[in-house]
């Protein structure tokens, strides 16, 4: 018997992760999709500059960690919303398409604690 190609193993590894998937929130679309997405939108559009997550993360950071700003008592929706639409001198011209917005919204309030 023949070892599997590298494509066949990559393609037999990713069927099994979605097959774990399946029935999770996350597949099942709804908010908890849309924290993820905006936790990707987050890591490729903010990371640089914010901690995006809950834990540490190794460098320099000239904003505030999202964690930060989820627990202010002035973080709302709509205020995040205004923001993310807003110009800031330290921050770069980001144009998020509205989708986008929410899901980055979405995910910095499912980080504000109890």
């Amino acid at each position: 018997m023949t070892a599997p190609s590298p494509r066949r193993s990559g393609t037999l590894a990713l069927g099994s992760l979605l097959a774990a998937f399946v029935g999770s929130p996350v597949m099942a679309g709804g908010i908890e999709d849309r924290r993820v997405r905006g936790w990707t939108i987050a890591t490729q559009l903010c990371s640089q500059c914010h901690v995006i997550g809950r834990g540490s993360q190794a460098g320099e950071f000239s904003g505030p960690a999202f964690l930060r700003v989820a627990n202010m008592p002035s973080t709302t929706g709509p205020a995040l919303a205004v923001f993310l639409q807003s110009h800031h001198e330290r921050m770069p011209s980001l144009r998020p398409d509205r989708d986008e917005m929410d899901a980055v919204i979405d995910y910095i309030l499912s980080l504000k604690g109890p």
